[in-house]
C-alpha cells in the first residue's frame, strides 16, 4: 500500500481526492497493524504466563517530553538551558546535606570473612527478573546465567572489597529517571526520581545485609513491621482496627495521628544512618563499608541529550536493598530518645503516653516511614508529634503538615491537635497502608474502594481477556489480578452480611464483564449464577476471603513474639464494665461462630495447627 501511495504520488495525473484516500487507508493500515501487534505481543505474554503490565509498558511508543518548567517564582521556562539549570539547581538543594550530625565513636575494626560463593548464587537467586539495568547495562539475567564461573569470580572480587574497605567509582553513580506523576508537569515536584543502580551493586550489598539481617531486625521493636521477615502490612492493620474496635465497644477515649515526612528516605543524613548502626551493634567493618558506599556518590539526569550531573550528600540510596533497613534503624535510633518503647509499668507514672493494651503502652505503629500515634487524649497527642517532629529533625527528617493528620472518636476530648504551634487538619478517615480506617470501623468506603480497585484490576486485563479462547488461562488471569484487588485486607474485616452481599455483588458484575454479557442478558437466557461460574471457571470470592480469614486468624493466634497484633487480639480492657446492648460485629465473632469443638474455644483450636485446618473452609 505504501508502494502503490508512492505510485499515486508521483502520477501528476492523480487527483486529490485519489491522494487523500490514499493517506487515509495508509494511515488505517498503519493503525491495524500496531493493534495487530499489540494485540499478539499481549496474548503471547498472556500464554506465556508472563507480566500484563510490563508487556504493556514495553509496547508504549509515546514518551513525555519536559516542554517548559517553572522556576522559583512561578516563571515558566521553556529553553532547554533554562530547564537543565532549574532540574540541576532542584536536585541538587534536595540531595544536599541539611543538618550537621557528629559521627559517634566506633570500636577498632576486625577482620570480617570473606564472602563464599553460596552467599553469591544465594543473592544471584533472590535477585528478581526483568528488572532495568543500571549504568552499566549488566542485567540480573546476565548475572543468573553465569553459572558457577561467574560466581566464584565474583566472591573473589566482593572479598577483596570488603577487605580494603573500597568499591569501584562506577558503583557509586546511579543513572535517575523522571516519571511524570498527576498535576502541573511544569512543576519538578509532580515527577517521581527513579534512580537506577548498578545490578552488581546490589548484588554486593544484598549479600551484606543478609550478613547484618538478624542484628538489624532485632535491633527494631515489635511496633516497626516494614521491611522485617514475617511481618506485612496485614500486622498494622490488624492491630489499629482491633485497637479501634475495642474504643468504640467499652467507649473508650481515642486520638490517632498519621505522620507523613517529606521525602523521608532522601532527607535522612547519611551520618545518622552511621551512627544508628553503632548503637545496633553492627561490626565496624560493615560501618565503613556503608560508609564509603554512600560517600562521593552521585547521580544523572537526561533531560534532552546532556546527561545532567548531581551530587548526593544524604539519603538513603533508591534501589539499593539494603537501603529500606539503612533508613529504620536510622528512625529506630531517633525514636529511641523520645522512650516509648521502653518496658515501663503503666501503673507507675501519670507522664507516660500513649494507651494501656493490658499493662503494655502502645504509642505507634510504624511500616518503614509511615507511622500512626495512639493517644487518649489530643493534649497527648499534640505533645507527642512534636516530641517526635523534634528527634526527627535531627536526623534530616521534616514532617509534612498538609499531609500529616489526626482523628479521634466521639469519647475523645474536644482539643485541637498542633505541630509547632499550628493546628493540624483533623479527619473522618484515613488511607493507612492501603486501607481506609475510620473511628467506627465502617466498611463502606473500603468497599466502595475495593470496588474501585476490583475494575481497575479488570480494566487492566480486558484487552487480554477478551481474545482468549482458554477457559482456564482466562479464569488464571482474572484471578491473579482481579482477586488481589478486590480483597485486599478483607483477612481483617468483621464479618457481616451486607459486607459479603456488596463484596458478591460486585465480584458477580466482574465475572459477567468477564464473559462479555450484561445481567439483562443472563435474565433473558434465564442463566443462573451457577451457569455463569461454570463458564468463567473462576474461583469463589467468599471462599477466597473466608480461607485468607481463616489462615490469617491461625497465624495471629500461634505467634509468640508478642507483636501487637497477637496482644490487641487477646485485649479485653481491664476494670472497665462494658456498656449495655449488644455490641457491634467484632472480628472475632466470626471465628466464634464457625470454629465450634465440644469444650475448645477457638484460640485454643488455632494453637494447634493441624486441628485449625481440619476445622476451616476447604
Amino acid at each position: 500500500m505504501l508502494r502503490k501511495r508512492g505510485e499515486i504520488k508521483r502520477d501528476p495525473a492523480s487527483t486529490h481526492l485519489e491522494r487523500l484516500t490514499i493517506d487515509k487507508a495508509c494511515r488505517i493500515a498503519v493503525e491495524t497493524s500496531l493493534a495487530n501487534r499489540r494485540k499478539n505481543a499481549l496474548l503471547l505474554t498472556a500464554e506465556k504466563h508472563q507480566s500484563i503490565r510490563k508487556k504493556k509498558f514495553e509496547l508504549i511508543d509515546l514518551t513525555t517530553v519536559m516542554t517548559a518548567l517553572k522556576d522559583k517564582n512561578g516563571h515558566l521556562k521553556t529553553s532547554r538551558k533554562e530547564m537543565e539549570d532549574l532540574t540541576v539547581d532542584y536536585y541538587t538543594r534536595l540531595f544536599q546535606s541539611s543538618v550537621a550530625v557528629p559521627r559517634s565513636a566506633t570500636p577498632p575494626a576486625e577482620e570480617e570473612p570473606p564472602i563464599i560463593e553460596e552467599e553469591v548464587a544465594h543473592a544471584i537467586r533472590r535477585l528478581k527478573n526483568g528488572t532495568a539495568a543500571g549504568p552499566d547495562n549488566i542485567s540480573t539475567e546476565i548475572l543468573k546465567s553465569g553459572g558457577d564461573a561467574l560466581n566464584r569470580l565474583l566472591a573473589k572480587r566482593f572479598s577483596t572489597y570488603l577487605k580494603n574497605n573500597e568499591i569501584p567509582e562506577q558503583w557509586k553513580v546511579s543513572k535517575t529517571i523522571l516519571i511524570p506523576k498527576k498535576g502541573d508537569l511544569t512543576d519538578l515536584n509532580n515527577f517521581r526520581p527513579i534512580s537506577l543502580l548498578s545490578v552488581v551493586y546490589k548484588l554486593f550489598t544484598k549479600i551484606i545485609v543478609n550478613r547484618l539481617e538478624k542484628k538489624l531486625d532485632d535491633f527494631q521493636p515489635p511496633s516497626q513491621a516494614g521491611f522485617r521477615r514475617n511481618f506485612c502490612c496485614l500486622d498494622h492493620i490488624h492491630t489499629l482496627t482491633q485497637v479501634v474496635e475495642r474504643h468504640r465497644e467499652y467507649h473508650l477515649p481515642l486520638a490517632l495521628a498519621f505522620v507523613d515526612y517529606r521525602k523521608a528516605f532522601d532527607s535522612v543524613e547519611i551520618n545518622a544512618i552511621l551512627n544508628s548502626l553503632v548503637a545496633a551493634g553492627i561490626p565496624t567493618k560493615y560501618i565503613d563499608l556503608i560508609e564509603k558506599c554512600n560517600e562521593g556518590t552521585s547521580t544523572t539526569i537526561q533531560l534532552f541529550n546532556k546527561k545532567l550531573t548531581i551530587p548526593i550528600g544524604k539519603g538513603v540510596r533508591q534501589g539499593d536493598t539494603i537501603s529500606p533497613k539503612l533508613f529504620s534503624t536510622a528512625l529506630e535510633d531517633a525514636m529511641r530518645q523520645l522512650g516509648w518503647d521502653t518496658n515501663r509499668d503503666w501503673e507507675d507514672g501519670n507522664v507516660i503516653k500513649g494507651i494501656n493494651i493490658d499493662g503494655k503502652i502502645l504509642t505507634n505503629l510504624r511500616f518503614a516511614d509511615d507511622i500512626v500515634l495512639f493517644a487518649n487524649n489530643t493534649s497527648d497527642l499534640s505533645s507527642m508529634l512534636n516530641d517526635l517532629d523534634a528527634v526527627g529533625k535531627k536526623i534530616g527528617l521534616q514532617m509534612n503538615e498538609k499531609k500529616t493528620q489526626w482523628m479521634r472518636n466521639r469519647f475523645c476530648d474536644q482539643g485541637n491537635v498542633t505541630l509547632e504551634g499550628r493546628d493540624l487538619l483533623e479527619v473522618n478517615s484515613y488511607v493507612y497502608l492501603g486501607r481506609e480506617v475510620n473511628m467506627t470501623n465502617d466498611l463502606k468506603p473500603e468497599i466502595a474502594r475495593r470496588r474501585r480497585a476490583g475494575w481497575a484490576a479488570f480494566n487492566s486485563i480486558k484487552e487480554v481477556t477478551n481474545q482468549l479462547k482458554d477457559p482456564k488461562l482466562r479464569a488464571h488471569i482474572f484471578e491473579a489480578s482481579v482477586i488481589p484487588a478486590i480483597s485486599y485486607a478483607t483477612e481483617v474485616w468483621p464479618d457481616t452480611k451486607n459486607t459479603t452481599t456488596a463484596l458478591r455483588t460486585s465480584y458477580r458484575a466482574l465475572e459477567r464483564a468477564l464473559l462479555g454479557t450484561t445481567r439483562f442478558e443472563q435474565w433473558k437466557k434465564e442463566q443462573t449464577s451457577t451457569d455463569l461460574r461454570q463458564r468463567s471457571q473462576i474461583q469463589d470470592l467468599e471462599e477466597h476471603i473466608q480461607r485468607g480469614k481463616h489462615r490469617w486468624g491461625g497465624h495471629v493466634i500461634r505467634r509468640q513474639d508478642d507483636r501487637w497484633s497477637t496482644r490487641t487480639t487477646h485485649w479485653i480492657p481491664r476494670n472497665i464494665k462494658r456498656p449495655l446492648g449488644r455490641p457491634p460485629t467484632r472480628w472475632t465473632d466470626y471465628f466464634r461462630k464457625n470454629i465450634r469443638q465440644p469444650g475448645r474455644h477457638w484460640m485454643t483450636v488455632a494453637q494447634d495447627r493441624a486441628a485449625w485446618r481440619t476445622c476451616g473452609p476447604r
